[in-house]
């Protein structure tokens, strides 16, 4: 028997109320890449984005956004914001297995759809990160680190980034980030990776 695409019934949650993982307002390290003209305008691609306050955010600052969810509550609550921004802001409400874009993206910001996904699913999507992002592209992730089995959120330990996110295909960072604090014993590493 076939694996459901996604596996989590996102949408329950949202309808449920159970959204620990949303922040008040931007990602603190989303906050540093924009001060620091490491995120600066171009096309680019937040998958599983929810309800985060970025794609408003880069909407805002120039950027041509598209946002991706399968969650159709999520997907209505940023297509009611970014409306104002006409073509250059869109909501494709679908499973992230089946996007196919065209030209590829730029730039992926993800904050959470990579600790979102089961870890059987996660070479599949590392994958589909390598097409939607044209070489030379920037992936600006946060890694999920929980210490913990379980999820979701899943932990996202920097040596198994490392292997799924490797050389010759991708470069990390000679420095990464600092931390960012978010919950309870949970931070998340940020990495800008370059898809090569």
């Amino acid at each position: 028997m076939s694996q459901p695409p996604q596996a989590i019934d996102w949408e329950s949650r949202y309808q449920a109320g159970a959204t620990g993982w949303e922040r008040a307002g931007p990602n603190p390290a989303f906050l540093s890449w924009r001060a620091s003209g490491a995120l600066a305008p171009c096309r680019i691609l937040i998958p599983g984005a929810g309800r985060s306050h970025e794609p408003l955010a880069l909407a805002e600052a120039g950027f041509d956004v598209t946002v991706l969810d399968i969650a159709p509550s999520a997907a209505a609550a940023q297509a009611a914001r970014l409306a104002p921004f006409g073509a250059r802001a869109r909501v494709v409400t679908s499973d992230l297995f089946v996007h196919a874009p065209t030209p590829p993206y730029d730039a992926i910001y993800d904050q959470t759809c990579l600790c979102a996904l089961p870890p059987a699913r996660l070479s599949e999507y590392v994958a589909l990160l390598a097409r939607w992002l044209r070489p030379g592209g920037r992936l600006f992730a946060l890694f999920m680190q929980t210490g913990e089995p379980g999820g979701p959120p899943f932990d996202c330990p920097l040596p198994v980034m490392r292997d799924l996110f490797a050389a010759p295909l991708w470069a990390w960072p000679a420095v990464l980030d600092a931390e960012v604090p978010h919950g309870p014993g949970r931070v998340e590493q940020p990495a800008v990776l370059i898809r090569r």
